[in-house]
């Protein structure tokens, strides 16, 4: 399996950036690629992504969420994959956002470069959204914050199963 990681600093206070990465309804607002997403229930959600002029379907499994601090998943069907992006309160109000992710190349996942780009890019762009939106008070994405989820032991994250491309 290949890995890849990258981070950047936001300028808003963690539960303020936590709550938004767990609005999976958002991921097509700072995620082009992003055709189509739906939660299937509170631990697994399903989504079709263009890459490089190619579609892709994956269902995810959210195997470890502890607010304000990470949230980890994994496939169970589509290009293999697994990951976690980690949140840390940073001084000023301002929060680091780390994204790693391991996968599996050529399986519908591109290089560790190209894919290290890609999620920079996208990074980039959740800072953006968070930045441009009003305060947690007044803005609505964050009135109805999504319950918390079981929690499962960190070493689930990165176990591998049977995975299915749907390529």
């Amino acid at each position: 399996m290949e890995s890849v990681a990258e981070s950047i600093i936001v300028n808003a206070p963690i539960d303020r950036v936590y709550q938004q990465w767990t609005r999976i309804e958002d991921f097509p607002k700072f995620m082009p690629a992003v055709r189509e997403l739906h939660r299937i229930d509170e631990t697994h959600f399903h989504w079709r992504v263009e890459r490089g002029g190619r579609e892709y379907e994956s269902t995810f499994q959210v195997v470890l969420r502890i607010p304000e601090r990470r949230i980890a998943w994994r496939t169970i069907s589509g290009s293999e994959s697994s990951g976690v992006v980690c949140f840390a309160a940073e001084l000023g109000q301002k929060t680091s956002v780390t994204f790693k992710m391991k996968y599996v190349e050529g399986a519908g996942w591109q290089s560790a470069t190209a894919l290290g780009k890609r999620l920079k890019s996208r990074l980039r762009n959740f800072k953006a959204l968070i930045e441009a939106a009003p305060s947690a008070a007044s803005h609505p994405a964050f009135a109805n914050p999504r319950p918390t989820l079981t929690h499962f032991p960190a070493a689930a994250l990165f176990k591998t199963a049977s995975h299915t491309s749907t390529s």
